[in-house]
């Protein structure tokens, strides 16, 4: 794709990061993802990316034993980050991600937006492909 003067158009692309967080403590599993989510939030608006959404889908079992630092976890905090930001953040972001020992599995996924504008979470797109049919 080519505008008039014949460079190349961005094309907007909205990236999702899934993220499943260590609970050490029952009690308090909000706050220490609270911590997490702002980290993340931080390095993404440090390298002048945008945060458009976060949804937490709160503690749940794992569907496996997940072993991280040679500890075993059953159960998990998820939630989801939706944000625009280069790819080189990327990068920098699940390497950061993935040595942080508070983070058990984390993935970024890519949803196009030239066909639709808002595409939502995926937990959005899945409630409204329910309810349509």
């Amino acid at each position: 794709m080519y505008s008039e003067n014949r460079t190349p158009l961005q094309i907007k692309m909205y990236y999702e990061l899934f993220a499943i967080a260590r609970i050490t403590d029952p009690v308090k599993t909000s706050k220490e993802a609270v911590k997490i989510a702002s980290t993340i939030g931080k390095l993404i608006l440090n390298n002048r990316g945008v945060i458009r959404d976060i949804t937490s889908l709160g503690a749940r079992p794992l569907p496996k034993i997940m072993s991280k630092e040679q500890e075993r976890h059953f159960q998990g905090y998820h939630f989801l980050m939706g944000f625009d930001v280069s790819a080189n953040v990327q990068a920098q972001l699940l390497r950061t991600l993935r040595s942080d020992p508070r983070i058990l599995r984390a993935n970024i996924m890519k949803h196009d937006m030239t066909k639709k504008l808002n595409t939502g979470t995926s937990v959005q797109q899945a409630l409204n492909s329910i309810q349509n049919q």
